[in-house]
């Protein structure tokens, strides 16, 4: 069983984003985490950025809602998104909210766990709202997230998926377990991100 794998654009500066997306393209990559770092800095313009300068990328737009979820879903759809991000400690009427707009533009809602506590919970709870996909979130600050916190939480009911210092070596226990993992640090801060890129893929596609 393959993965998805997004790689997470967390930097400050739009040039620094784009000269690595198109180096993890010339990999093989076909799935971008616009990261929230990069939406702050430079505004939800970037998601319009990389659709047009990237069509046939799968673009999920790490808005992190917690209030307001139809009005920043809209954003993030309206400028090319196909995915978007909400809190899980979001209230339920976010989600709801946030997956009204989703429909509109046949796009999808991730829950980001970053808070949570009983993520099992979370997903029985996001696939009754009809929730795309959940995402299990080990942050920076705690730092890298391991094959452990996802024990008791596989699930065929939505797409399951991990952040939080992914790299070569936690990949292979996550394989079978997940749908879909986010790839940061470990592509966008080595000195040749498009090896670096190549080498998760060719590790994603072990079976």
């Amino acid at each position: 069983m393959s993965l998805e794998v997004f790689i997470s654009l967390d930097f400050t500066s739009l040039s620094e984003a784009i000269k690595v997306a198109y180096s993890v393209i010339r990999a093989g990559i076909s799935h971008l985490e616009i990261g929230t770092p990069l939406i702050k800095a430079e505004g939800v313009r970037t998601v319009k950025i990389f659709r047009e300068l990237f069509p046939n990328v799968t673009i999920f737009a790490d808005m992190k809602t917690m209030d307001t979820g139809a009005l920043e879903a809209s954003l993030a759809f309206e400028n090319g998104a196909d995915i978007c991000s909400v809190m899980g400690a979001a209230p339920r009427a976010t989600w709801r909210e946030a997956l009204k707009v989703a429909d509109d533009f046949n796009g999808e809602i991730l829950l980001d766990t970053l808070g949570v506590e009983n993520v099992p919970w979370l997903i029985d709870e996001a696939h009754k709202e009809g929730v795309h996909r959940v995402c299990i979130h080990r942050g920076i600050d705690e730092g890298v997230l391991g094959s452990e916190s996802i024990e008791g939480v596989k699930t065929s009911k939505l797409k399951l998926g991990a952040a939080g210092g992914i790299n070569e070596d936690v990949l292979p226990s996550l394989i079978g377990e997940l749908d879909f993992v986010m790839v940061g640090r470990a592509v966008t801060r080595s000195k040749d991100p498009e090896e670096a890129a190549r080498r998760i893929l060719k590790v994603s596609l072990s079976e």
